[in-house]
C-alpha cells in the first residue's frame, strides 16, 4: 500500500504539472493574438474561442474568458474584424468579432477619423449586400445577418443623415438587385425606426426628430 500510495501521488504530481505547463503554453499562444506587428492567426483565435465554450476545466475557461475580454477591449482590435469575418471557421468567433465592432461604434465612433468611419460603413454595408445576395446564404446565416443589421443601425444613429445623406437612395438602389436583399433592407429600416423614433425619442431634440 505504501508503494502504491507514493505511485499515485507521483502520478497526480505529473498530471498537475503537465496541466500547468499546458496552461502556460496556451497563455503564451493566446498573448500572440495581441501582437499587431504580424497578421492575426485566425485559426488560433478559433481554437481559443472554441476552448472557452467547450472546456470542462473551470480555471481554464476563466483564464480564456479574461483574455477574450482583454482582446475585445483592445483599442486596435477592431482593425482585425474583417480578417476574422473572412477567414474564421467558427460561428462564435465571428460573433465575437461583430461584438468588437458593435462596441467600437457604440462607444468610440466619434473618436475615429472620418475616412475610417466611411470605410467601416462601406464594409458593413458590403458584407450585408454580399450575404443577402444569395437567398440560401441569407436564410442560413439569419442570426449573423441580423447582428450586422443592428451594427448598421448603430452607425446610422451616429452618421445619418448628416454624414451619410445618401443612405436612403443607397439602400433603395441596393434593394433592386434581389428580393432577399429588399426584404433585409425593410428590416433595417424597421430597426432604424424603432431605435430612432421609439426608443431614442426622449433623447433627441425636436430639430433632430424633424430632420430624421
Amino acid at each position: 500500500p505504501g508503494v502504491t500510495g507514493r505511485c499515485v501521488r507521483s502520478l497526480r504530481f505529473v498530471v498537475v504539472r503537465s496541466e500547468a505547463l499546458a496552461r502556460g503554453t496556451m497563455t503564451a499562444a493566446m498573448q500572440s493574438l495581441l501582437n499587431f506587428d504580424k497578421p492575426l492567426d485566425v485559426a488560433l483565435l478559433d481554437t481559443t474561442v472554441n476552448s472557452f465554450y467547450t472546456s470542462s476545466n473551470q480555471a481554464e475557461r476563466s483564464e480564456i474568458g479574461k483574455f477574450l475580454k482583454q482582446m475585445q477591449e483592445h483599442p486596435q482590435m477592431w482593425t482585425r474584424v474583417d480578417a476574422i469575418l473572412e477567414t474564421s471557421q467558427n460561428q462564435q468567433t465571428r460573433f465575437f468579432a461583430l461584438q468588437i465592432m458593435e462596441d467600437l461604434i457604440r462607444f468610440r465612433w466619434g473618436a475615429l477619423p472620418e475616412e475610417q468611419r466611411e470605410a467601416i460603413r462601406n464594409y458593413i454595408s458590403n458584407v450585408i449586400i454580399k450575404m443577402c445576395g444569395d437567398e440560401a446564404t441569407c436564410r442560413r446565416e439569419k442570426l449573423f445577418v441580423n447582428k450586422l443589421n443592428v451594427i448598421l443601425v448603430h452607425i446610422l444613429k451616429h452618421d445619418w443623415p448628416g454624414k451619410w445623406p445618401s443612405f436612403i437612395p443607397d439602400i433603395v438602389q441596393a434593394s433592386k438587385s434581389g428580393e432577399t436583399l429588399c426584404e433585409n433592407s425593410m428590416h433595417v429600416l424597421r430597426l432604424l425606426s424603432e431605435e430612432v423614433f421609439d426608443f431614442s425619442r426622449g433623447n433627441l431634440t425636436q430639430a433632430k426628430v424633424k430632420e430624421l
